[in-house]
């Protein structure tokens, strides 16, 4: 029983031992992503006065840069495509909880049409954003509170805090389709081939039925810090190729409980059904972005802050 206990005792010093080995490729794993935005926010790096979040309609569709060149103030966009709105929700709140980060003047949520407090195959908390950063506790601490990882072993196993994606040992890139700018926003300067270039002129009538609990509840989460925290909050519509769901803004208009500006854009405006502007039904390219962040920083400069 003794020897039995002895080689136990130095299989486990020997097993933690090779496990402290991982802290290597934990801590290595933020220097080879390509976008560092989640980082920042989580080391206190963000230092603007507006701030966009949002899914890939507020990276690709308002160009942070804008703001800067038309009025002179500081802005950067943390929308992260393929995101949902509890990924919002979590990314404000790690802003707001490291006190490095300066506390945003303005915050623009650009929401997606029908989709935003809805199931989404498309749009989801993105834990893949997460792994190359869990090096970081607040990144851990999310993944425990989310049930990705067990909270004892998290502390305990550093192995157990990765993913397969941290062993991937390679500097990541631009892609032709997610190139980031040095503000933060993403647009795209082509065209998807396989985009119809047929218009929507019918809108979609929007229906609460299928909105799903933990989403309205991160967006009226979102809407609180920003209150809570005195930040005018503008809640923005972007274009699809159609017209805007029948109902919709009023709907984010009532999640926002009174809070914050509702925006649509220009309808009338051509450019916006002028398939020339579009990536694919659902995205603008590069030069309906700039059409698009245009109106958006004519009205944010009627109504900003002072």
């Amino acid at each position: 029983m003794k020897k039995f206990l002895i080689r136990l005792a130095i299989f486990c010093l020997v097993f933690f031992a090779l496990d402290k080995l991982f802290i290597f490729v934990r801590d290595a794993s933020p220097a080879l992503e390509v976008d560092r935005r989640l980082e920042y926010i989580v080391t206190g790096k963000i230092k603007s006065d507006v701030l966009v979040f949002g899914s890939s309609r507020g990276a690709r569709s308002v160009i942070a840069q804008q703001f800067i060149d038309s009025l002179g103030i500081s802005a950067y966009n943390l929308a992260f495509p393929g995101s949902d709105v509890t990924f919002h929700e979590f990314a404000l709140r790690m802003l707001l909880e490291n006190k490095g980060n300066k506390r945003p003047k303005t915050i623009i949520l650009v929401v997606d049409d029908g989709d935003e407090v809805k199931a989404s195959k498309s749009l989801k908390f993105r834990l893949d954003r997460m792994y190359p950063l869990v090096k970081y506790k607040p990144i851990r601490d999310e993944l425990v509170k989310r049930k990705e990882k067990k909270p004892i072993l998290n502390e305990l196993l550093v192995i157990h805090q990765l993913n397969k994606s941290n062993f991937l040992f390679k500097q990541r890139k631009f892609t032709k389709n997610d190139s980031i700018m040095p503000c933060g926003s993403m647009p795209i300067g082509h065209q998807k081939k396989t985009f119809d270039k047929i218009y929507g002129h019918e809108p979609y009538n929007y229906s609460k039925i299928g909105e799903m609990p933990q989403k309205t509840r991160a967006f009226r989460a979102f809407v609180k810090m920003c209150k809570d925290n005195k930040i005018q909050l503008i809640v923005a519509l972007p274009p699809n190729f159609r017209k805007i769901s029948t109902g919709f803004a009023e709907r984010m208009k009532e999640l926002t409980d009174g809070y914050g500006i509702v925006w649509k854009y220009n309808e009338s405006n051509p450019a916006f059904s002028n398939p020339d502007n579009f990536f694919d039904n659902a995205h603008l390219q590069t030069s309906g972005s700039i059409i698009y962040t245009d109106e958006l920083v004519k009205f944010y400069s009627k109504h900003q802050p002072h």
